[in-house]
C-alpha cells in the first residue's frame, strides 16, 4: 500500500522538531482527527485496521503496545436495542451510556442520600482553610517510609477521611480505616477505580469483612472517561490518581498505592 501524502498532526510536529530550519509554531490544542480515526479502527477492526488507517492518514503509531492491548481487552459492544418506530420516542430510547458523562464522583451519583455528617462538614464554616497553606515533599528513604506516613495520617484523623485509590489491597491500612470508623467514629469515604473493585472485594472476602463491619464507611467506585467509537463500541480508561483528605485540612497525594 502506498504511503499517503497527507501528514498527520503528530508526524508533522515531529518533522518540524527535527528540522533546524522550521520556526517554532504556536502549540495546537485542537483534536487530532487522524488519531480518532485510528483509535476507532483499532476498536472496530483490530491492529491491522489500526495500522491501515495510520498509513492512510500519514500519522505515526501513537499508542504503546500496552495501550493498544488495553483498548482491545476493554472494548465493549454497543447495546442492542429493539427496533422502534421513527420519531421522538425512538430517538430518546436510542441513547446509551456513550452519551453520558462518566465523571460521577461520590456523592453526586450515589444510590443513597448523602450522609448527614458529611453534609454537616461540607456546609460548616472551616476557619482553618483561611490559614496559610504549605506543602511538603516526601521520598521513600530510610528516614521516611511512605506507607507509615499514610498510616499516621489515618490514625490522626478525628472526623472525616476521604480516600481515592485505583487499587486498594493493603490489609493493614484497611484495618487502620476500620479502626478509625468503628472505634473513633470517623466518617470514611473510599473511592475505587471500577477496575479495582474486584480486588478490593477479594481482600474483604479473604479477611472475612462483610457489610456489617463497615459502620461509618461509604465505599463507591468511579469510572474514568469513556471513549466511544462511531460504531458504538467503547472502552473506559483507568483512574490512576491516589490521594487522602483528612478532616478537610490535610491532603496526601502521590504515587503510593
Amino acid at each position: 500500500m502506498s504511503q499517503s501524502r497527507h501528514m498527520g498532526k503528530i508526524r508533522k510536529r515531529l518533522e518540524d522538531v527535527k528540522s533546524r530550519w522550521v520556526r517554532l509554531a504556536r502549540t495546537d490544542f485542537s483534536d487530532n482527527e487522524s488519531a480518532r480515526l485510528a483509535t476507532d479502527a483499532l476498536l472496530d477492526g483490530g491492529p491491522e485496521a489500526y495500522r491501515q488507517v495510520l498509513s492512510q492518514e500519514g500519522e505515526v503509531d501513537f499508542l504503546s503496545s500496552a495501550e493498544a492491548q488495553y483498548i482491545q481487552a476493554q472494548a465493549k459492544e454497543p447495546p442492542h436495542t429493539p427496533e422502534t418506530p421513527a420519531g421522538a420516542e425512538a430517538g430518546t430510547k436510542g441513547l446509551d451510556s456513550c452519551s453520558l458523562q462518566s465523571g460521577t464522583y461520590y456523592p453526586v451519583a450515589s444510590e443513597d442520600s448523602e450522609p448527614a455528617l458529611l453534609h454537616t462538614w461540607a456546609s460548616a464554616e472551616k476557619p482553618y482553610l483561611k490559614e496559610e497553606s504549605s506543602a511538603t515533599v516526601y521520598f521513600q528513604t530510610d528516614k521516611h517510609n511512605i506507607r507509615d506516613l499514610v498510616r499516621r495520617c489515618i490514625s490522626r484523623t478525628s472526623q472525616v477521611l476521604a480516600i481515592l485509590m485505583d487499587v486498594f489491597t493493603d490489609v493493614e491500612i484497611f484495618c487502620d480505616i476500620l479502626e478509625a470508623a468503628t472505634k473513633r467514629g470517623v466518617l470514611v469515604c473510599v473511592l475505587l477505580d471500577q477496575g479495582g473493585v474486584r480486588l478490593f472485594q477479594e481482600m474483604c472476602d479473604k479477611v472475612q469483612i462483610s457489610d456489617s463491619h463497615l459502620k461509618n464507611i461509604c465505599i463507591r467506585s468511579v469510572g474514568a472517561e469513556v471513549y466511544c467509537a462511531k460504531s458504538g463500541r467503547k472502552f473506559a480508561g483507568q483512574i490512576r490518581e491516589k490521594f487522602i483528605i483528612s478532616d478537610w485540612r490535610y491532603v496526601l497525594s502521590g504515587s503510593y498505592r
